[in-house]
C-alpha cells in the first residue's frame, strides 16, 4: 500500500488531477437507473457501437498512463523516442486546462444520466413508450452525454501532457462516437419517426445549432 501511495504522489499535480477525473468517469459510468439501464448485452440496433467507444476509451486511458511512466526508467527505456519527446506544448497549464475539460465533461455526462435516469442505457436500444428528451442539456445538444465523455477522455490525454497521446485520443474517440451518434441516429428516427426526426434537424448532435430551440 505504501508503494501504491508513494508512486501516486510521485505523479506530477496535474498528472493527480487527471487520473482522479479518470476515477471519477469510471465511477460515474456506474451511475444507472435500473437494470435495463445497466446491462451490458447488445441486441441488433447497437450494432457494435457500445464495443467501439468502448474500445476507443481504452486509447487516452492508456496514452496517459505511458505518458506519465515516460519518467520511469524501466518504463521509460521500453517507450520508443517519438513518444517520450512528444511533449505538449505550454506546460504545466495546458495540461491543466485538459484537466478542467475533464471535469466539466464529467459535469455535463452527469446532467445527462440524471435527466434521462432510466433511458440512459450502457447499450442501444428502444423501449416502450420511449419518449423525446427536450429538457436540461438536451434542449441544446441531442447527445449531452456523449460530449461529455469527449471532453473527459480528451482532457484526460491533453492531461497527459504528451501529444501523440492527444492526437491518438482524438481520432479513436471522434471515430467512435460518430459512428455510435449515427447508429443511435437511425435507430430513434425508425423508432419514432417525424418527430425525432425534426428534433434532429433543429437540434445539434453535439454544438447547439444556430437554429433558435425548440420551445
Amino acid at each position: 500500500m505504501s508503494d501504491l501511495i508513494a508512486r501516486f504522489a510521485a505523479l506530477p499535480p496535474y498528472g493527480i488531477g487527471a487520473l482522479a477525473v479518470l476515477l471519477a468517469y469510471a465511477a460515474q459510468s456506474e451511475i444507472r437507473f435500473g437494470a435495463r439501464a445497466r446491462t451490458i448485452r447488445a441486441g441488433a440496433t447497437d450494432r457494435n457501437s457500445t464495443l467501439a467507444v468502448s474500445v476507443a476509451a481504452a486509447v487516452p486511458v492508456l496514452g496517459f498512463v505511458l505518458a506519465m511512466k515516460t519518467g520511469s526508467s524501466a518504463v521509460g527505456a521500453i517507450l520508443p523516442r517519438w513518444f517520450r519527446v512528444a511533449v505538449v506544448p505550454g506546460l504545466p497549464e495546458t495540461a491543466w486546462l485538459g484537466v478542467a475539460l475533464g471535469t466539466c465533461g464529467l459535469a455535463l455526462r452527469l446532467w445527462a444520466v440524471l435527466t434521462l435516469r432510466e433511458r440512459y442505457t450502457r447499450t442501444l436500444a428502444i423501449r416502450q413508450g420511449h419518449a423525446i428528451e427536450r429538457g436540461g442539456p438536451y434542449r441544446w445538444v441531442r447527445h449531452p452525454g456523449y460530449l461529455g465523455s469527449l471532453l473527459c477522455l480528451n482532457g484526460v490525454a491533453l492531461a497527459s501532457g504528451n501529444w501523440a497521446t492527444l492526437l491518438a485520443s482524438l481520432v479513436a474517440t471522434s471515430a467512435a462516437y460518430r459512428y455510435r451518434i449515427n447508429v443511435e441516429d437511425r435507430m430513434l428516427v425508425a423508432a419514432l419517426g417525424e418527430p425525432y426526426a425534426r428534433y434532429r434537424r433543429e437540434v445539434g448532435a453535439l454544438l447547439p445549432s444556430l437554429r433558435s430551440p425548440h420551445r
